[in-house]
């Protein structure tokens, strides 16, 4: 029981000496949080082959394969880059499986 109790204690007066220190750097104009990334992917290279292989007909599935990601990861990035898979014939593949 009295370990319990010390340990809660020193749990809250951790968690106040963090919350305190993290004000105060935040009132001298310290940034808090993650820093942000360059914002950029490995596939930002590839973009002119993955666009071509888009217009030809290549399903995601494929092109994500190829450049060794994942389907989503591939998916979001061609949503961040506004890139829309077109195939020859005009229809959206949306998210066919082929």
């Amino acid at each position: 029981m009295a370990f319990s109790m010390a340990a809660e204690i020193e749990r809250d007066l951790i968690s106040s000496r963090t919350t305190e220190a993290l004000r105060h750097r935040k009132a001298m104009g310290m940034k808090l949080g993650r820093p942000t990334g360059p914002g950029k992917s490995k596939l930002d290279q590839y973009r002119p082959e993955i666009e071509a292989l888009l217009s030809n007909g290549s399903s995601q599935r494929f092109i994500a394969k190829r450049y060794h990601t994942t389907e989503a990861n591939f998916s979001n990035w061609m949503k961040k880059n506004k890139i829309t898979s077109i195939r020859q014939n005009g229809n959206h593949t949306g998210n066919e499986r082929t």
